[in-house]
């Protein structure tokens, strides 16, 4: 019986198949692309920094906090939709903002660009269902759960004052007798009204509000817009007669134009 072998070559192996073009694609990439980014990183950034670019990182992100104000309604609070919708409708920004409830009724908003944060911080005061919007620049230091609103921009009246104080240095002059001095209505400034005389002040309400202003001896009420809760007993903002503190003195200040007060 013969036997007769072959010799049979395996086949070379075969290069595996280069896989489609999607395949090669950067998943992590594609993972950062969905991740959300919290409000702190749309302020300060989420790429990392090494050691030795301390300095600089420091002074950038400074530059972004510069960004960033803090605002309170005085006397109402508002949720986060209503809020958000109603800063967008009355500042009408060329940008965009971010904005995060910060508790107490405090909101932190982060604007797209200097000049939309300018255009808030000067053409106030803002008012949301006639109450004054507070703004303040945000610091890495700010705590809204001890934070309080001291001072706040607000439009006073005079009314029927003479016509003849109806010169923008000398309704400033007024205007100071009652807080920091801010700026003039126009249609004051044009005399388009004499019912009343409009000016803008910074209060403090922490000290009494003014409530009188004299004048060549003749004595004028004022009239706040937009602050609600004044005590007519002690004349502070914040609180009515029934909730005043035992009494010490007298109400609301009167002021002279010599600047001396009536207590």
């Amino acid at each position: 019986m013969v036997f007769t072998f072959t010799s049979v070559r395996p086949p070379p192996p075969q290069k595996p198949p280069e896989p489609p073009d999607d395949q090669h694609r950067d998943y992590s990439r594609s993972n950062e692309d969905t991740i959300k980014v919290s409000f702190r990183d749309k302020v300060l950034g989420t790429k990392m920094h090494a050691v030795k670019e301390k300095v600089d990182l420091i002074a950038n992100n400074m530059a972004k906090i510069e960004l960033v104000q803090v605002v309170k309604l005085l006397g109402k609070n508002l949720g986060y939709n209503t809020m958000k919708n109603k800063l967008e409708n009355i500042w009408k920004l060329m940008g965009g903002i971010e904005l995060m409830d910060v508790g107490n009724a405090f909101y932190m908003v982060k604007f797209d660009g200097e000049e939309d944060k300018n255009k808030v911080i000067n053409e106030g005061p803002w008012m949301i269902y006639d109450r004054y919007l507070t703004v303040r620049q945000w610091t890495p230091n700010f705590n809204a759960s001890t934070a309080k609103i001291d001072k706040t921009m607000a439009w006073i009246r005079i009314p029927s004052l003479n016509l003849v104080f109806y010169d923008e240095s000398v309704l400033w002059a007024i205007a100071s007798m009652v807080g920091n001095p801010i700026k003039v209505d126009l249609q004051t400034l044009k005399v388009a009204r004499g019912r009343f005389a409009r000016m803008c002040v910074e209060v403090d309400l922490t000290k009494p509000v003014v409530g009188r202003v004299g004048i060549n001896g003749e004595w004028y009420q004022v009239q706040y817009e937009g602050l609600h809760i004044i005590c007519t007993h002690c004349g502070c903002y914040g609180h009515l007669m029934k909730d005043c503190a035992p009494p010490t003195k007298q109400s609301v200040t009167d002021v002279h134009d010599s600047g001396r007060k009536n207590e």
